[in-house]
């Protein structure tokens, strides 16, 4: 299936669908409202649908993309509790971007309190939460890879950083905007049958 900016041929017939960013799979369209996008009305294809585990949650890491970019979105809850989260550049950074090192990051996670907090371009980000988790890519039935999170929300409750570190691979930072369940539409594709057996 091509990959663009406008709205895929053959759906019109579609709109009135399940809008949970909870049903997304691979081959579904998403659009965001809202995201700093460079264009409006972006509709995006999932590529990938990966799941995380860790400190009792379960949440999914959606990988979509058009012919321009590529934009990562995850959820967790349901219901009211609907969580979700949107970056329009997943590219992650180090550490040493964003003014934080490897000891800073133990301390946090020694202390483990949400008093604590991190300065970075001149906003404060506070600690939420740090802990081991288990990444299972496209959402595998298999072992997994596990990882360490440590999880922080900024004081103005528009955005949020986490820092993952993964065996033998450099601590990497993601920022990413908080954005309202209805602020995504989904526009779902055709279903394979392992899809089917899974869902």
């Amino acid at each position: 299936m091509g990959r663009g900016n406008n709205r895929p041929p053959g759906r019109t017939d579609r709109l009135a669908v399940d809008n949970s960013i909870r049903a997304a799979r691979v081959g579904d369209v998403v659009m965001v409202q809202g995201l700093s996008l460079d264009y409006d009305d972006a509709y995006l294809v999932v590529e990938h649908v990966h799941r995380c585990a860790g400190s009792g949650i379960e949440w999914r890491e959606i990988v979509a993309a058009d012919a321009r970019r590529q934009v990562r979105l995850e959820w967790s809850g349901d219901g009211d509790n609907l969580f979700v989260t949107a970056a329009a550049d997943p590219r992650p950074m180090g550490l040493d971007s964003i003014g934080l090192t490897e000891d800073d990051l133990i301390a946090l996670d020694e202390a483990h309190s949400i008093d604590n907090g991190v300065i970075i371009e001149e906003r404060r980000y506070s600690y939420r939460n740090s802990f081991e988790a288990i990444y299972y890519r496209d959402n595998q039935m298999d072992e997994g890879e596990g990882f360490y999170m440590w999880e922080f929300v900024a004081d103005d409750g528009q955005d949020m950083l986490a820092i993952t570190k993964f065996e033998g691979i450099p601590f990497e930072a993601h920022f990413s905007d908080i954005i309202h369940p209805d602020a995504v539409a989904l526009y779902p594709g055709e279903r394979s049958e392992t899809q089917r057996r899974y869902d």
